[in-house]
């Protein structure tokens, strides 16, 4: 029996690597991937994502549909975003959005709340703020009522995220109406939990995270 299992651990990882995959070419949302050919719901392998130039948007590793090894995000010029170690769940390198990097956030210690204060790292949403914001803009629908009474703005949505990185508490702190509001609140509550919390003296803490979702009448 041992000798059985011992033979088993040692061939496992010949039969993973070997699986037989499949090359998909995306054109609609500019992706290259490997699926499994027993399993076409599952990716496996090498995975590109592209920006409209042609310029590498996103880059990584699925295995058996779960990202694995080390990812980089990149913004629209190609730059250099974000580096993420999926297999340890560690942050290799992140970039600041220079217009949030001296944003200050409300901390939660239990029932208290302390006043707005510079994180030594602010909280990061695993992927790149362009990967949370493109999420957003593929799920947003502009109300009806406010394309026909012509509403534009932002409407700010507040909420927690703790020393895990888990989200909670979702409100509107600042609206425009007419069902701008409440569609703003959905697609943040929608949001994949892809967060590492904000830490301050070495140490993650509980804050208050503020989300801009923009909705802007067009001229056709």
């Amino acid at each position: 029996m041992t000798k059985i299992a011992f033979l088993l651990l040692t061939f496992l990882p010949l039969l993973t690597c070997g699986q037989e995959t499949k090359l998909i070419t995306d054109k609609k949302n500019n992706e290259i991937y490997s699926v499994l050919k027993f399993d076409k719901s599952k990716k496996h392998g090498i995975y590109k994502k592209f920006n409209f130039d042609g310029s590498v948007k996103i880059i990584g590793n699925y295995k058996f549909g779960v990202q694995d090894s080390i990812w980089e995000f990149h913004n629209y010029k190609g730059e250099l975003q974000q580096k993420f170690d999926f297999t340890e769940r560690r942050l290799l390198y992140y970039k600041l959005n220079d217009k949030t990097k001296d944003d200050k956030y409300r901390i939660y210690n239990g029932n208290n709340i302390q006043e707005p204060t510079t994180l030594e790292r602010p909280p990061i949403y695993i992927g790149s703020d362009a990967v949370m914001f493109e999420s957003i803009f593929k799920s947003l629908k502009y109300p009806k009522e406010a394309m026909e009474s012509g509403t534009s703005g932002k409407v700010l949505i507040s909420f927690k995220i703790n020393q895990k990185g888990e989200t909670s508490d979702f409100k509107v702190k600042s609206g425009i109406g007419h069902g701008c509001d409440e569609e703003a609140l959905r697609v943040v509550k929608n949001i994949p939990p892809n967060w590492l919390p904000g830490l301050l003296s070495g140490k993650p803490v509980e804050v208050e995270y503020i989300l801009p979702i923009s909705f802007q009448v067009t001229d056709i």
